[in-house]
């Protein structure tokens, strides 16, 4: 018993940025919970509510913005994170300065801070920034970047973005941002590596840009998850990442059916896998007034198989994870049942909804809008950066950045950074709005 409390001790530390003492945890509001509320009144991620989670700029009220989505996550996660608590407790690895409820806290803020960076328009804005910068015709903006910060624009990622959200830009720039703990910040990350590191590993996913990497490298060293030079994932992460899992796939579909993409038989289908385990009243389900009420019982009812199964594997996985082991998500340990229906649903994504016409057009779409925006806005601070006399064109549109371009005496990389803090920080329509008006829309808010 208690073999990993020293660690444990480590990995729930409540150290912040700029703070050198760790007071002791407030039960009644632990540091956790101020993380939560951070981030929860933050402007980042009250914008999420005019973000695409998968249908961009849909009128129905019922479909999930970024915002309801991290919303359910973190309820998910908090629910996970409890329970794991008190499995932490009964294995006697609870630090004494810990209640299992903070395990759920800490989890719960990280699910809400998980989509913080997403850009406009979701995977599809990710695409449009990736493929500006590779784009031959921009080589005279890029020239001046070291390859390594090329590699940053040109892998451009939503989770290294919410990592800056979360430590550079929201609140105190550049002095921490939220000023998270640091169990939180560890529990954000899913890809603890840079771009360059991701592309020498064939991956495109990674969590840290250059700017970040000396805090990345002080925050995980606090927490002992570096392992021969190498960054290692925060237990907790891994349950942040397994409520996403759960809430997403389901969601989508339910979603997809109030799109007309989807029809109830169809979300039935899915769930084949997992039916009997979820134990459906099939009287209830038949009384039901309507298919969005059937759908929304089955999604509660998911959610609950799905959730007893990843702490089943959380405990089997325990001992590996904590000796270090690089793990898989959980859901990849899942019961074979669970994997069905997982993949059954990623299929259904990726075939029918993924691929529906209403979609594709407004994706597609969404590339024009961010090329309007960069091919505006990177040559300004290019120019600025390198002291050229600025267009009144390129002034105003410095001015339109207002406090995300603070100095004259950035370099070319930082500049484009808060090209991209200023662009990824907008809401669909605004990003429509503002790259109308510079194709002279001429229309006003």
């Amino acid at each position: 018993m208690a073999i990993y409390r020293n660690k444990w001790e480590k990995l729930l530390t409540p150290k912040r940025f700029g703070r050198e003492s760790v007071p002791p945890i407030d039960k009644a509001r632990s540091p956790f919970m101020v993380d939560h509320d951070r981030i929860l009144f933050s402007d980042s991620f009250r914008r999420l509510a005019g973000k695409t989670q998968v249908h961009p700029l849909t009128a129905n009220d019922h479909v999930h913005t970024r915002l309801a989505h991290s919303l359910e996550v973190a309820s998910v996660g908090r629910g996970l994170g409890t329970q794991y608590g008190y499995f932490l407790q009964e294995k006697g690895d609870l630090p004494g300065f810990a209640e299992p409820y903070h395990i759920g806290e800490i989890v719960q803020a990280a699910c809400l801070a998980h989509d913080i960076g997403n850009p406009p328009f979701g995977h599809a804005g990710e695409y449009a920034v990736q493929e500006w910068f590779k784009d031959r015709a921009n080589e005279r903006y890029t020239n001046g970047l070291s390859s390594a910060e090329l590699v940053d624009f040109e892998s451009f990622d939503g989770n290294a973005q919410g990592f800056r959200v979360v430590n550079v830009v929201e609140n105190e720039r550049e002095q921490g941002g939220f000023r998270l703990s640091y169990p939180t910040v560890a529990s954000v990350v899913k890809y603890p590596r840079s771009s360059s590191e991701a592309r020498r590993a064939g991956s495109k996913k990674f969590n840290f840009y250059q700017s970040e990497q000396a805090f990345f490298g002080q925050v995980f060293t606090e927490l002992g998850l570096v392992r021969e030079g190498k960054f290692l994932r925060h237990p907790l992460s891994y349950l942040m990442e397994a409520a996403d899992d759960i809430c997403y796939r389901i969601i989508d579909m339910e979603d997809a059916r109030e799109l007309g993409i989807l029809r109830y038989e169809d979300i039935r289908g899915v769930l084949a896998p997992v039916w009997k385990l979820m134990n459906v009243d099939e009287a209830r389900l038949g009384a039901m007034h309507s298919d969005r009420a059937r759908v929304s019982y089955l999604r509660s009812l998911v959610i609950g198989v799905l959730v007893q199964d990843i702490l089943r594997v959380s405990r089997e996985r325990y001992d590996a994870l904590m000796q270090g082991e690089a793990l898989g998500a959980y859901m990849d340990f899942a019961s074979a049942q669970v994997r069905d229906y997982m993949q059954n649903a990623k299929i259904c994504f990726n075939e029918v909804i993924l691929k529906h016409p209403q979609k594709t057009s407004l994706e597609i779409g969404s590339y024009s809008v961010y090329k309007r925006l960069l091919d505006v806005l990177v040559p300004a601070v290019h120019n600025m950066v390198h002291g050229r006399e600025l267009t009144y064109r390129e002034e105003r549109a410095v001015s339109l950045m207002g406090s995300h371009i603070l100095s004259s005496n950035y370099t070319l990389y930082q500049a484009y950074l808060t090209v991209i803090d200023f662009i990824t920080g907008m809401t669909d329509s605004y990003a429509t709005f503002v790259a109308g008006q510079f194709a002279g829309g001429g229309r006003s808010l």
